[in-house]
This record gives structure tokens, C-alpha cells and sequence, in this order.
């Protein structure tokens, strides 16, 4: 592998370095540096982002061209400004916005033209494994230690957690390769990373089995899928052995995880509708919206969901409607509608069993999926390192013509 690293020009290896540097920071949050006050975005992880992408677009200039994707990126990030403009904290809201466009575009055509070639993608499938291996190592001694498994990493657990499911791209990647070593490396990877994920009590605890489980059916045959129900439960179990404690912690009706979830479907969208151009702003504020608001979930009282508006809750919890609530109708739909292009396409190579150039489209399919289903309970895309790497595996799925 170096001996080809080597084989590329002067300025790739450059970039090549200076973007496996960039997923080691935003992977690990070292170092930490806070450079506005009382800023809650992440600015200097967004700046990196943002000077791969420029490095990366000056390196490989003679491959602009106003293509569909292209202008696709251009709408969104001036719609994401404009936004930023409107919005009642417009400085806050436009580095958020600087976040979500750095992360997103530099994640997505570092995906689409650093990652093309088959030396890069198994390079970035390395570095996936050293970055999950971090993750790992950290989260265990975090719990043993402290019982926590977020103690170490400094991380909430949805972003721990959906870094291991993003990151995971590395070790689906080993179950494909010839070698039985390797395939039993990429195994307990993935025993591992669902236990971590079970120790910190996340839903997204079904994710990684059930999908591993979907994916492999289809790519293997009928005589092989008793191994894989097997392999599918052994996981599973593993991954579930403090069952004891999830009954009370996932159905309990007045719980604020669920409760604010469920209620802000319907205020994110009471709220879109008053703004439905541009929204009102990433994470501006909200509590404004609720004097007309009649509050929908049956065992919640207007004062308590007002209580989380001012600071905990700025996002609905939800990429799609904190889309919608901030960014406007014409941002989500556009967003939406190519993410969900990207993945039907993928899917296709999937279902069909076909092999990509350089890797096996479950491998990219698995991760993929697990990060965009926790959009679902986590604005994961307001923090750029969830947002990188989604990006990059969005990036990573085949174009048309291949």
C-alpha cells in the first residue's frame, strides 16, 4: 500500500494526508479548541472541513464543470446563507450554516473524487478501522472506569454512537475480502460496536444487527443464510445483554426523550409553515412560535415543552424537520429528494449483488443506512463530524455512469 501511495503525484499525496489528518480530528475531537466564546458550533472542526474541500477543489480544478451536482450544491449553501441572514441570531445561525455547508460538500466530493480510486477507498477503509478502534478502546475504559462510556470520548452518545455506525464502513469492508482473518477481524468489530452502543442505551441498539441481517440476505444464497441467522442473532445477543434495563428505559410515555421527539414533528412544522421559504434560521430561537401552539402529545403540558424551548431544545431531534423548521421547505425538499436519489441507486447495486470497482456496495450500504435512520432521532448534521463522514459515504455511492 505505500509503495502505491507513492506512485501518485506530489499534490494527491498532500491532500490524501491532509484529509485522513481531518478525519482524525473530527473523529476524535483533538485537539478541542474553542474559538468563539459561547459559540456552541464547532467552528474549528468546521474550518477544517471547509479548507479540505478548498484544497481539494484547487488540486483537482480541471474537474469543475457545472454539472447537476454541482448546482445542486450551490442552491442549497445560498439558501442555507440566506437563511442564516434572516434568522433573529443571524451570527449564530450563519456558522451553523458554515458548519453544515464545510462539513457536507467537503465530506461529499472528498467521497465522490478523493475516494474514486481503489488505493484511496482502502486507504479510508484503514483509517476507519484505526478511528473505530479509538472509539472503542476509549468507550470501554470509559465505562469500566467511570460507567459511562461517553466519559472518555467527550462526546453525547448519539454522536458517539453514530460515528461507530458511519465508521463502520471499515470492518463490512473486511467481511468481503478474501482472507478468513480478516473476515473474523471485521466480525468482532461489529460485535464490539454494538456492545458499546447497547452500554450506553441507545434505540439505535437494533440498527447494526437488523441491518447487517438485511443486507447479507440478499447478497448471500439460500444455502448460506442459516450461518447468517446465526451470525445475525449471536450479534444481536451480544449486543443486548443488559436487556434487563431497556423495558423501562424505552417506554416509559413521559420520558423527555420520547415526548420531545413526538412533539416537536408537530411544532417544527407549526413552525415551517409561518416561515416556508427559509425557515427561521439553524438553531434560532423557537419560544416565540408557541403562543399559538396547541401542544399535541397526550401526557404533556404546554409549561414542560416550554420549559426545554430556550436552550436544550433549538433542533427537533430530527434532521428532516429541523430541516424543514429552519432551513425552509424549498432547502429540505432539494436535500431530501438528491439523498434519496443517492440511495435508491446504491440500493440497486445491493439487491442486484453487483460488485463496485473497488469495493462491495454493502459495505457502503450498511453504515449508510444506520447514520440517515438516526437522523431520524438526532440532528446529527449540526455537528460537522457526523456530517463528514455521512457526506463521504454519500459521496462514495457509484455514479450514473459506472
Amino acid at each position: 500500500m505505500l509503495s502505491t501511495f507513492f506512485k501518485h503525484e506530489v499534490s494527491d499525496r498532500w491532500l490524501l494526508l491532509f484529509f485522513s489528518v481531518a478525519c482524525i480530528h473530527l473523529a476524535t475531537q483533538i485537539p478541542h479548541i474553542s474559538i468563539i466564546i459561547g459559540e456552541r458550533t464547532k467552528i474549528f472542526s468546521s474550518l477544517v472541513c471547509g479548507a479540505v474541500l478548498l484544497s481539494l477543489l484547487i488540486i483537482k480544478r480541471d474537474r469543475l464543470s457545472l454539472t447537476t451536482p454541482w448546482i445542486i450544491c450551490m442552491v442549497l449553501s445560498a439558501l442555507c446563507i440566506l437563511s442564516g441572514f434572516g434568522s433573529t441570531t443571524p451570527s449564530s445561525s450563519l456558522w451553523r450554516g458554515f458548519s453544515l455547508i464545510s462539513s457536507g460538500l467537503g465530506g461529499f466530493w472528498c467521497g465522490r473524487w478523493l475516494l474514486a480510486e481503489r488505493f484511496s477507498r482502502q486507504l479510508f477503509g484503514r483509517l476507519c478501522l484505526l478511528l473505530l478502534s479509538y472509539l472503542l478502546v476509549m468507550s470501554f475504559v470509559g465505562y469500566i472506569l467511570h460507567d459511562d462510556v461517553r466519559v472518555m470520548t467527550g462526546m453525547h452518545k448519539h454522536v458517539l454512537n453514530g460515528l461507530i455506525l458511519l465508521l463502520s464502513y471499515g470492518p463490512m469492508q473486511l467481511l468481503f475480502e478474501e482472507k478468513k482473518s480478516s473476515v473474523i477481524l471485521g466480525a468482532c468489530y461489529l460485535v464490539l460496536s454494538t456492545m458499546v452502543i447497547s452500554l450506553s442505551f441507545d434505540p439505535m441498539i437494533w440498527f447494526p444487527p437488523l441491518l447487517l441481517f438485511l443486507g447479507l440476505w440478499f447478497q448471500f444464497r439460500m444455502r448460506r443464510r442459516v450461518l447468517l441467522i446465526l451470525f445475525a442473532a449471536a450479534v444481536l445477543l451480544t449486543g443486548l445483554f443488559q436487556t434487563y434495563k431497556l423495558p423501562d428505559y424505552f417506554f416509559k410515555k413521559e420520558s423527555i426523550s420520547i415526548w420531545v421527539r413526538v412533539e416537536n414533528v408537530f411544532f417544527s412544522y407549526h413552525i415551517a409553515q409561518k416561515n416556508p421559504l427559509l425557515g427561521i434560521g439553524l438553531v434560532a430561537p423557537r419560544s416565540e412560535y408557541l403562543e399559538d401552539y396547541t401542544i399535541v402529545y397526550p401526557y404533556l403540558e404546554k409549561e414542560t415543552f416550554a420549559a426545554v424551548i430556550p436552550e436544550e431544545n433549538r433542533s427537533s431531534e430530527n434532521q428532516f424537520f429541523t430541516f424543514l423548521c429552519d432551513l425552509g421547505f424549498p432547502f429540505t425538499i432539494i436535500y431530501s429528494c438528491s439523498v434519496i436519489l443517492l440511495y435508491l441507486r446504491l440500493s440497486k447495486f445491493v439487491v442486484r449483488g453487483q460488485q463496485c470497482d473497488s469495493y462491495m456496495p454493502l459495505a457502503l450500504w450498511i453504515p449508510l443506512t444506520g447514520g440517515l435512520l438516526h437522523l431520524q432521532v438526532f440532528d446529527g448534521l449540526l455537528h460537522p463530524h457526523t456530517s463528514w463522514f455521512l457526506h463521504l459515504l454519500l459521496g462514495m455511492v457509484p455514479e450514473i455512469e459506472e
